[in-house]
């Protein structure tokens, strides 16, 4: 996988600009290329809950200040971006479907409630784990479509500030947006993604299945 001033030479390539070796030689490319990476790398993670950038973590229970909306208060973590469920502390699963109209996992099919405000998550799940898309991402760790997007992305960013092309950079930001939503698709489609959708008790005890904390 590229590093990260491989593909700020790429992007600076797409505006006809000098390529650089260090982030720190001094030039303007190498000044702008630093001060807009590294903010787009986070931004990246925002744009969509990444597979490949997901974690889990147990949650760090912290004073709860809102002890009538919620019972639980969490600390949230320091590399969060996008917070995408939370799972309770269940058993082993003696049983579940091979395939079927369930989503996968099961878990997803009753969502646990919560709201990720001010560095907090609350919930009413006790000992949660939290599923969430990291924003400590790395260059290393982009897929090929998601560099790309990256890169134009960056190119877009650099044009003005590097070569004063503002057509340049409006038809740069096009072609980004446009790589950014195939790479999107892309990793949507790697996964199978499909929507949650609610299941039914009777759909459950067709399966052998009980609801999330019912008994079988």
């Amino acid at each position: 996988m590229a590093q990260l001033i491989d593909i700020c030479n790429r992007a600076l390539a797409q505006i006809a600009a000098g390529q650089i070796a260090d982030f720190a030689e001094g030039s303007i490319e190498a000044r702008e290329a630093n001060r807009f990476a590294k903010p787009l790398l986070a931004e990246l993670a925002e744009w969509a809950p990444w597979p490949w950038a997901r974690a889990r973590i147990a949650l760090a229970e912290i004073a709860n200040d809102r002890p009538a909306e919620w019972l639980h208060a969490y600390a949230a973590p320091t590399n969060l971006s996008q917070p995408l469920a939370l799972r309770a502390v269940e058993d082993d699963a003696a049983t579940l479907p091979a395939g079927g109209a369930f989503p996968f996992p099961l878990q997803d099919a009753a969502p646990l409630a919560f709201l990720y405000e001010a560095g907090r998550i609350y919930t009413n799940v006790a000992n949660a784990t939290l599923v969430y898309v990291r924003s400590n991402v790395t260059a290393p760790e982009l897929p090929p479509l998601v560099a790309r997007a990256f890169e134009l992305e960056l190119a877009a960013r650099l044009a003005l500030p590097v070569k004063k092309d503002a057509s340049a950079a409006q038809a740069l930001a096009r072609a980004a947006e446009l790589a950014r939503m195939r790479a999107i698709a892309e990793e949507a489609n790697k996964r199978g993604d499909r929507p949650a959708r609610y299941v039914s008790e009777a759909e459950m005890a067709r399966a052998g299945l009980s609801f999330l904390g019912d008994p079988a």
